[in-house]
C-alpha cells in the first residue's frame, strides 16, 4: 500500500515537471509575468535621477555595463525596456523564465552564472558590448550573498574598456520577500518610485585597478540614493 503510494506521487511529481518545464507553460508564464509588470508600472509615479555623464555617454551612443543588485531588478526591466541592452541570466527553471520575460521587453537574453557557464557569458556579452550594445549585470546574482558582487563584471569591463554604470531603483511602498536570498522589491500600485543611474566608473581608474569593494560601494551608494529620493528607511 505504501509502495504504490510512493508510486503514485512520484509520477505526479514527473507529470508536474514536464508541464512546467514545457516550452507552451513557460511562455504562457511568461506572458502572464510581462502583463503584471506593465500593470503595475503604468501606475507608478517614477523619478529618473541621471548622472550627467552617463547622459554624455548616452548621447555619443558608446556602450555602457549596468550594474545592479538582483533584488532591484523588477523596476529596471521595466525602465530601460526595448533598448536592446544584453543581459545575463541564470541557466535555471527561474533563470529561463526570466529571460523569457526579459526577450518580450526588448533586451537581448545571455544566459550563463558564476557558477554555470560563466566563461561563455562573459565572452557573448564581451561581443555584444564590442559591437555598440550595452549590457546589464547583477553583480550579486544568481543566488548571492545579497550585496556582493562577482568577479565577472570587472573581468568585463577590463576586457572591453566598457565603462561600469551602477544604476538602482526604489519604491516608497513596496513588497520585500525576506524569503528569498536576495530580498527581492515589488513596488506596490501607485506609489512614488525612483531609478538613479550612477556616475560612470573605469576599471583602470586612479591608475589602479577598480576592486570588488569598490564596486560594492558604488552601488550601494546608488541604491542609497534611490531609497531617499523616495523617502525610504535603510533596511526598508
Amino acid at each position: 500500500m505504501a509502495e504504490g503510494s510512493v508510486r503514485r506521487r512520484s509520477a505526479a511529481r514527473r507529470l508536474r515537471r514536464r508541464i512546467t518545464r514545457s516550452d507552451l507553460f513557460m511562455r504562457f508564464l511568461s506572458l502572464l509575468v510581462a502583463c503584471f509588470i506593465r500593470t503595475v508600472a503604468a501606475t507608478l509615479r517614477i523619478e529618473f535621477s541621471l548622472d550627467e555623464e552617463y547622459s554624455l555617454l548616452i548621447e555619443k551612443e558608446e556602450p555602457v555595463l549596468f550594474a545592479f543588485w538582483h533584488g532591484r531588478l523588477l523596476l529596471l526591466v521595466y525602465s530601460f525596456r526595448d533598448r536592446g541592452i544584453a543581459i545575463n541570466t541564470d541557466v535555471s527553471w527561474a533563470g529561463e523564465l526570466l529571460a523569457m520575460v526579459l526577450v518580450r521587453f526588448g533586451y537581448a537574453v545571455v544566459p550563463g552564472s558564476s557558477a554555470r557557464k560563466g566563461v561563455k557569458a562573459i565572452i557573448a556579452l564581451r561581443k555584444q558590448i564590442i559591437s555598440g550594445h550595452s549590457a546589464a549585470v547583477a553583480t550579486d546574482g544568481p543566488r548571492g550573498p545579497r550585496a556582493k558582487s562577482k568577479p565577472g563584471v570587472l573581468t568585463l569591463a577590463r576586457a572591453t574598456g566598457c565603462p561600469i554604470v551602477p544604476v538602482a531603483t526604489s519604491a516608497r511602498s513596496a513588497w520585500v520577500i525576506r524569503q528569498t536570498w536576495d530580498s527581492f522589491m515589488m513596488p506596490a500600485p501607485f506609489t512614488r518610485c525612483a531609478v538613479v543611474v550612477g556616475k560612470p566608473i573605469y576599471a583602470g581608474d586612479a591608475g589602479h585597478d577598480l576592486s570588488l569593494e569598490l564596486l560594492d560601494r558604488a552601488v550601494d551608494e546608488t541604491t542609497a540614493k534611490a531609497d531617499r529620493l523616495v523617502g525610504r528607511g535603510a533596511g526598508a
